[in-house]
């Protein structure tokens, strides 16, 4: 019997569906809102100066969205949460810093030509394709 490593199995996984990620992408933004409110709501509460919570608060909360792909499993919540997985397209490797960065950080300025992109044959986003991963569904 012929040894297939994780990476190698993660890569035979089905791509996840176009509504399955825009719902993923939709419980990541629920997330990074409340990440934003509840550590606005604790440093108001501390009596911090106002223009330190809301840079503080926005940084964390952006913080996350861009890096979340590279939590354990490569899974944000959103992902966790529909049984999904962002994974290196060649190596099957989960996603990396790097990549979630590179994936992520330009979705506010494309977000509605990037989203366009996942209805193609590969269902790679324009982040997906220069970060060189993939979204599949977990067994």
């Amino acid at each position: 019997m012929k040894y297939v490593s994780p990476e190698q199995h993660r890569l035979n996984r089905s791509l996840a569906s176009p509504g399955r990620r825009y719902f993923g992408q939709f419980l990541d933004l629920i997330v990074t809102w409340l990440i934003f409110l509840l550590l606005l709501s604790l440093f108001n509460e501390m009596g911090s100066p106002r223009d330190q919570t809301d840079l503080i608060s926005i940084s964390v909360a952006a913080i996350y969205l861009i890096f979340s792909d590279a939590l354990p499993r490569g899974q944000s919540i959103g992902k966790l949460v529909l049984g999904m997985s962002v994974i290196d397209k060649e190596s099957g490797k989960y996603c990396s810093l790097w990549q979630s960065f590179i994936r992520n950080i330009l979705n506010p300025l494309i977000g509605l030509i990037d989203a366009i992109f996942i209805l193609s044959k590969r269902r790679q986003r324009i982040g997906d394709l220069a970060a060189n991963t993939i979204v599949v569904k977990n067994s």
